[in-house]
């Protein structure tokens, strides 16, 4: 009986620890290709200035509609990355199913990058 309960209890562990991994994989690389969309169409839209402003408003209200329900818990913005490029932070918080120690030691607690794309140059 007592290694009948150790089994189960060992694979219930694995179980939520493969159900953790997999879900934070998952955010991490919807989150990371939502942003790095984003990236993308400003620096491919060719604008300076005030339209460049707004190319990055539509940006990220297309961003935030792409991440669903999840939209609140993910700060995304952009900042400045010189000349010839665009950058978008991204922050978001990871899935928790296993204690938060456990999740932070696995390198999964969550999204923390900073999306650098060369903004293309129209020829005219």
């Amino acid at each position: 009986m007592l290694s009948t309960t150790f089994g189960v209890m060992v694979f219930v562990v694995l179980l939520m620890f493969a159900a953790h991994v997999l879900l934070n994989l998952w955010v991490i690389s919807s989150v990371d290709a939502v942003a790095f969309d984003a990236a993308t169409d400003v620096a491919t839209s060719g604008t300076s200035g005030a339209a460049r402003a707004a190319a990055e408003d539509q940006a990220l209200a297309r961003a935030r509609e792409a991440l669903g329900g999840y939209r609140d818990e993910v700060e995304l913005r952009f900042v400045d990355a010189g000349a010839g490029s665009t950058a978008v932070l991204v922050d978001a918080p990871g899935l928790h199913l296993l204690p938060f120690r456990a999740s932070r030691s696995l390198g999964l607690d969550g999204l923390h990058r900073r999306i650098v794309v060369v903004d293309e140059v129209v020829a005219r």
